[in-house]
């Protein structure tokens, strides 16, 4: 041990620090804190709150539900258009579309909502996993949406199922009912809905929920709120006369409750009956002044608090706040194809997984059958134009008939390559 040299341990410290001039570390006039959890998204009543009365609140949380089911889906394959209208009367009769739009708004503002599949004469069979085989014509009765704030508890078992679509999620939900009693839920019967979706642990502390959408934005939406109040508490003192008055200090202290009463009332009068063409009476000795407020850089303070808010929501400011865009050369288009990217993915993590559970109960309800490759596509966001869809189907096809007339491709092939081209555009659908 003694033959052994103790080795020195030298701390090597990058950055600048220089406490006279308040410079780094040093400096006790530095901005320094944390980021600590606002558990905004168990406050319920505060959440409902802000999207009662909020309207910035109510158009974050409505806006994307809206759009995501606005332009709604498309069946793929050959299913015969009799087929067709019979599916999309059953959505008309039990009002699916507003239902899943619903759930997605509902899931967005708490965190988590459900949409029970309701299957007729299988009400004491909710426990159960939903059987495909046991359904028949009629059977469908539409869908019972319960967000998480009215007593919706997944279980802590989960599903063990490698192949089950809700492996790692809860088994069973148990509802409250309004009667004091409860029902459990499988898993396989609902249409599951989360918020903002959040890593495996705080998931877990979530109750297998997300969060609400108002949680990652709430500093924003106050700092708007304050500085909109600020903003409008100036305009009433936009212009504020003072009255000099040689003894009016010495009567207010010295004097008795009958004279500052005399002094109170006498500057109430006045300033009832003053008006921009009447008279002011004032003493030789007084003076009377006007000082208005300036408003200079009231608006690009206002607007960068617009920005942090859309930017937070990833909703534009043109959709959000409707207003046209700013800045040089600024079309918003760019803003709007984001917003749609945005869009695409919600649909393809929420609303995909809920009508591939949900078309086939449908389907079996309204025809009496289920087709081997049932499957759909989302129809575009962004409506087009015809002429712009003939373009873009004439962009879309040339390649593909050049490469198939000079023999590199077949004509199945040729087909298949159409097919995948134009799903994403609602083209070629039917192929």
């Amino acid at each position: 041990m003694g033959s052994k040299k103790r080795k020195a341990i030298i701390r090597a410290m990058d950055g600048y620090a220089n406490a006279a001039a308040f410079l780094g570390e040093s400096s006790e006039l530095i901005s320094s804190g944390t980021y600590l959890r606002s558990h905004l998204t168990s406050k319920t009543e505060l959440l409902t709150a802000a999207y009662r009365e909020f309207w910035i609140a109510t158009r974050i949380i409505d806006m994307p539900a809206e759009d995501a089911t606005r332009a709604w889906y498309t069946l793929t394959g050959d299913i015969p258009a009799e087929d067709m209208a019979a599916l999309r009367r059953t959505e008309a009769r039990h009002g699916i579309k507003r239902e899943i739009t619903d759930a997605i708004r509902w899931a967005r503002l708490y965190g988590g909502a459900l949409a029970l599949i309701v299957i007729r004469g299988q009400e004491d069979r909710l426990e159960t996993p939903l059987d495909l085989d046991t359904l028949g014509p009629g059977c469908f009765q539409g869908l019972l949406v319960i967000d998480k704030s009215m007593g919706v508890s997944p279980s802590l078992e989960l599903e063990d199922d490698l192949d089950d679509p809700d492996f790692g999620l809860p088994m069973w939900y148990t509802v409250d009912l309004e009667d004091g009693k409860s029902v459990k839920i499988h898993h396989s019967r609902v249409l599951r809905f989360v918020g903002r979706e959040l890593p495996r642990m705080e998931m877990i502390r979530e109750s297998y929920w997300g969060a609400s959408e108002l949680e990652h934005l709430w500093d924003e939406l106050q700092k708007r709120s304050a500085t909109s109040a600020n903003i409008a508490q100036l305009v009433f003192q936009a212009n504020i006369t003072t009255l000099k008055m040689g003894d009016t200090g010495e009567m207010l202290v010295l004097g008795d409750d009958r004279k500052k009463e005399k002094v109170l009332d006498m500057v109430a009068k006045e300033n009832r009956i003053r008006t921009s063409f009447g008279i002011q009476l004032l003493d030789s000795n007084d003076s009377i002044e006007s000082h208005s407020y300036s408003f200079a850089g009231l608006t690009d303070v206002y607007e960068a608090f617009m920005m942090d808010i859309a930017g937070a929501a990833e909703i534009p400011a043109t959709k959000l706040f409707g207003r046209s865009p700013q800045g040089f050369q600024s079309t918003g288009e760019s803003d709007l194809r984001n917003y749609y990217e945005t869009i695409s993915g919600l649909q393809e993590r929420h609303l995909r997984p809920a009508l591939e559970r949900l078309l086939p109960v449908m389907a079996i309800s309204s025809w009496g059958y289920l087709p081997e490759n049932l499957s759909f596509i989302f129809n575009p966001i962004a409506a087009e134009s015809p002429k712009e869809l003939a373009e873009l189907a004439e962009k879309l096809t040339a390649p593909v008939i050049e490469a198939y007339r000079s023999g590199l491709i077949t004509k199945d092939q040729a087909v298949a390559e159409l097919k995948i081209r134009g799903e994403p555009h609602g083209l070629f659908t039917k192929i």
